[in-house]
């Protein structure tokens, strides 16, 4: 029996040495638990945080003040197309415009250059006209010279 007893007591020994040290961790934790309590309670502050998050909400609500009296988000759609139209028009027009004001002054300068044209044509006519005067002139003068010749020729030998 004396066998037996002896693994028992050293079961208990084991036993025993265990619940020591279970008792050991947990009084450590029940020691630190005001520890970490204090810290998983303290108050953070965010006031400057908040701050900041204000002053930012602040702006924004301005800038959304300011885009909700925009007088385009109180037109209708049939007025921004309204709108758009008359834009395009108006461009369309200005353009139209330039383009009608570049063709008068290219037919002013078609015009223009055709007056150079036509004055260079025309003094180049007018010398070939003169040229031809001159050739006929001195062919009637050739003529007249020869008939006279002839008529006072014929006119002495009689």
């Amino acid at each position: 029996m004396s066998d037996q007893d002896e693994p028992g007591e050293d079961d208990a020994a084991q036993a025993f040495v265990a619940l020591q040290a279970e008792v050991a961790s947990l009084r450590q934790a029940v020691e630190s638990l005001p520890a970490i309590v204090e810290s998983a309670t303290r108050v953070t502050d965010y006031t400057p945080t908040l701050g900041a998050v204000v002053k930012v909400l602040t702006q924004v609500e301005a800038r959304i003040v300011a885009i909700q009296d925009h007088p385009a988000l109180k037109m209708t759609p049939q007025q921004h197309g309204r709108a758009i139209g008359r834009a395009g028009a108006e461009v369309f027009g200005d353009a139209a415009r330039a383009m009608r004001d570049e063709a008068d002054a290219m037919k002013r300068e078609r015009m223009h250059l055709a007056g150079i044209v036509g004055e260079v044509l025309g003094r180049h006519a007018r010398r070939r006209r003169e040229v031809w005067i001159g050739i006929g002139g001195v062919v009637v003068g050739m003529v007249v010279f020869l008939f006279a010749t002839l008529l006072w020729s014929t006119t002495r030998q009689f």
